[in-house]
């Protein structure tokens, strides 16, 4: 099957727009075995030189020609068709400039319509065509480090520490509008740093050692709380002359074995010595007898402990005073000086599930520090590095154990330091996929059982591949369909894959954006506008997004759901009474000028200026966002909206908005643009329903280019459902991009019409599209690529056409 760019890409929209601007009746290609459109291939195509050329010497060559070529763009460097595949993603640029009249132009000579449309498709034949029979094409991700999500979420599942280190890096880069894109993940120096630090605190929170635990703690006399006869003693103690206390709360780290020294003295009077009754806590008592007199001695209570805050206390029980005592002893008294708290000794018995993951075996009678170490490090390696590690290399860790406990600390702080050193490997940090010939373009290959467990749990969960997983792995088996597609239902149950909906729908619809300065309420004017109310409105459009996902409902109720979610402050929003407090409740919309996510306040306000809505806004964000054909950036020259807002400041936006287009150079992006966006014009800046702006009467109607009308949002999403599978195809697309990792190109259409087809089988639900992505040729594999090379200019090129 021979795929070119409108078929495989699906943007009717974009066959729409040249009907409109060159005056054609649009009509659908014929379908083909997928269900896509089929735009015909010109076998044959048109030749370079002498038809294709001219074209660009008559109407660019002025400005783009010579060394001081506009925007560095000399088409006369240009001399046959290899040169410009060897530019491909500029050329991609100009075929979307032309194709929507945005060039030349226009205070230029313009093409006829005829001339503009043979180099349209001659571009798009040339840079977009691929032959879908000629054997797969899975492309190359690029080594790439874990994101933010993704680090925080692998350690979870790894150490099991409640704790998420990656909040304090730097933001990740964001390309094809996710965060998860291998060419854009960079490592600055300040990461590096940032790892080295979290890692220290990972292997700190997840493992216990005895030194982390015990406590010296010391509480002097001055600090003591009394209860009865208790006064100031001598040289720095409390003296306890009748029946009394002295006490302290003591903070014990952990539970355990500890050890209480009390010291005090007494004064000897009567036949007994003076008694002293240690305790700590409720339980813990122990009676001393203070036999020497006036001089200090040091008392110790062993006792067992739990966590927490404990009562430590002294009391003197046996009071004694005899004025006419013969030996001159008249007066029985205690004093105490200070206690001592120090513990506990060895390992608390209320070890972190972290601990007991990480330590499964410790050192003793019948093994060695060293086997102890190689028994738990081969249980932790190959789940940090994903993938199975060699023998030697578990010696090498194991070394990090031996060390320490060479350097007389414990053989737990000996395994914080190897985990560390396992938390800063590129292994671990990176996921590595291997090439056995990765300068070649040509060597196509299946990634491994291990890589492919990876690509999986990144996908869906965010995080690292879970023990069966890697079993599966192990076993070979994991390229199976029927054994993918089964994990696949495993791991959309589990609570893990919220990861998918959050991180992949977020950036998607550009939720994350909601919490930044570029949406900003205008507060005079919207003042119930708040940080609660913004993250109401992410909530809500999340929670829609995974009743879709959860429910496996097909993906066009994305667009024409008749109910959502809302809390009380939503409610009021929406105008629905009943709805009170903050716990979301599923409401339905029945009655309402709503459906789906295009008329959620969270997309209303983001797609919105701070004092007012925004057409323009968006129409773009609907055409990039939901049917997968964004506008090309505005040509240079073209004036702004506000020119045209200052001449005409009595006139409606509409009215403006039609006079700002009606330069050529704005008209052809802008009619699709408007008409979209006009029709969601009921709803104010941050969402709510209006039947004017200001003193002006909304008007909510919009013609496409189709000839199709509509009045306000709801006909318009019905005219949007009917197009059905480019937005199925733009859905998809995304989906694509974030479980792959990498922007898609144009040898990935035939991938995406294989896709589409299969989950066109059953109504685009949300599972068939996943399925048929973890089993897509590009998720599946990946091949070489020619390394970068310097090579000569574009004139210089002489490879046939």
């Amino acid at each position: 099957m021979r795929s070119p760019r409108w078929a495989a890409a699906g943007t009717a929209v974009a066959i729409v727009t040249l009907a409109f601007l060159f005056g054609q009746s649009w009509r659908p290609g014929p379908v083909g075995e997928h269900g896509q459109l089929q735009a015909a291939a010109d076998d044959a195509p048109l030749d370079y030189t002498t038809q294709i050329r001219p074209f660009f010497e008559k109407y660019c060559f002025d400005c783009h020609s010579g060394e001081f070529a506009d925007e560095g763009l000399a088409f006369d460097e240009y001399k046959n068709v290899a040169a410009i595949l060897s530019d491909r993603k500029r050329w991609e640029k100009v075929y979307d400039l032309v194709r929507v009249g945005a060039m030349p132009p226009a205070d230029m000579e313009q093409p006829s319509d005829e001339e503009r449309q043979k180099i349209v498709d001659w571009l798009d034949h040339t840079l977009f065509f691929v032959d879908c029979e000629a054997g797969p094409d899975p492309g190359r991700v690029t080594i790439r480090r874990l994101n933010r999500n993704e680090y925080n979420n692998t350690i979870r599942d790894l150490v099991g520490v409640d704790f998420e280190p990656a909040n304090d890096f730097p933001s990740d880069d964001v390309g094809y509008g996710f965060d998860n894109i291998g060419d854009v993940l960079s490592l600055p120096p300040l990461l590096l740093e940032k790892y080295l630090d979290a890692a220290e605190q990972v292997a700190d929170k997840a493992i216990v050692t005895p030194e982390s635990i015990q406590i010296q703690h010391k509480v002097i006399a001055a600090d003591f709380q009394t209860e009865g006869a208790v006064h100031d003693g001598r040289r720095g103690t409390k003296s306890l002359v009748s029946r009394g206390t002295v006490s302290s709360e003591v903070e014990f780290p952990a539970s355990g074995d500890y050890i209480v020294r009390i010291v005090a003295g007494a004064d000897q009077a009567g036949d007994e010595p003076a008694k002293m009754a240690a305790r700590v806590g409720e339980e813990n008592e122990k009676v001393f007898e203070i036999k020497e007199h006036r001089k200090p001695g040091e008392y110790e209570l062993k006792v067992h402990v739990s966590a927490g805050k404990h009562r430590v206390s002294a009391s003197f029980i046996n009071d004694y005073y005899n004025p006419d005592a013969e030996d001159g002893r008249k007066d029985r008294n205690l004093f105490v000086r200070s206690f001592e708290i120090e513990g506990p000794f060895g390992l608390p018995d209320d070890l972190p599930e972290s601990h007991r993951r990480l330590i499964v075996v410790r050192p003793g009678a019948d093994v060695s520090f060293e086997e102890a170490a190689r028994q738990n490090l081969a249980k932790l390696l190959p789940r940090a590095f994903r993938q199975p590690v060699t023998d030697q290399e578990i010696d090498d860790y194991a070394k990090f154990v031996q060390l320490a406990v060479d350097q007389e600390q414990s053989f737990e702080r000996g395994m914080q330091i190897a985990l560390q050193a396992a938390l800063v490997s590129p292994r671990f940090l990176f996921r590595v996929e291997h090439d056995e010939r990765p300068n070649d373009p040509g060597a196509v290959h299946s990634v491994s059982d291990f890589e492919l467990a990876s690509r999986l749990s990144y996908f869906l969960w965010s995080s690292m591949p879970d023990d069966e997983l890697l079993e599966l792995a192990r076993q070979g088996v994991l390229h199976r369909r029927d054994v993918i597609t089964k994990q696949v239902d495993r791991m959309m149950a589990d609570p893990r894959s919220s990861a998918l909906i959050e991180n992949f729908a977020s950036q998607w619809l550009g939720l994350r954006k909601l919490t930044t300065d570029d949406v900003s309420p205008d507060p005079d004017l919207f003042p119930e506008f708040d940080e609660q109310l913004r993250r109401d409105m992410w909530k809500e459009t999340e929670m829609f997004f995974a009743s879709v996902v959860r429910e496996d409902r097909p993906l066009i109720e994305l667009l024409d759901g008749r109910y959502t979610f809302v809390n009380g402050r939503l409610a009021e929003l929406y105008g629905i009474p009943d709805v009170k407090g903050d716990e979301f409740q599923r409401v339905s919309l029945d009655g309402l000028p709503r459906a789906g996510l295009l008329t959620q306040p969270s997309i209303l306000t983001l797609t919105s200026y701070p004092r007012r809505t925004s057409p323009v806004i968006r129409g773009d964000w609907v055409l990039a966002n939901l049917l997968g054909d964004e506008p090309p950036d505005p040509p240079p020259l073209v004036p702004g909206l506000e020119e045209t807002q200052e001449s005409n400041p009595d006139l409606p936006l509409r009215k403006q908005l039609e006079i700002h287009r009606q330069d050529p150079g704005c008209a052809s992006c802008h009619k699709l643009m408007d008409d979209i966006g006009f029709g969601l014009e009921n709803f104010d800046p941050i969402g709510r329903w209006r039947e004017k702006e200001g003193k002006f009467e909304v008007d909510s109607s919009g013609v496409l280019p189709t000839g199709e009308t509509f009045e306000g949002p709801i006909e318009l999403i019905t005219i949007l459902r009917n197009r059905r599978e480019e937005f199925c195809r733009c859905f998809t697309e995304k989906l694509l991009t974030f479980a792959l990792g990498r922007g898609l190109e144009f040898y990935d259409r035939c991938a995406v019409d294989t896709i589409m087809g299969e989950s066109a089988q059953q109504d685009y639900r949300f599972s068939a599209v996943l399925k048929a992505i973890v089993t897509s040729e590009p998720f599946l594999m990946r091949r070489g690529e020619a390394p970068p090379a310097e090579d000569p200019p574009a004139s210089e090129q002489t490879a046939a056409e």
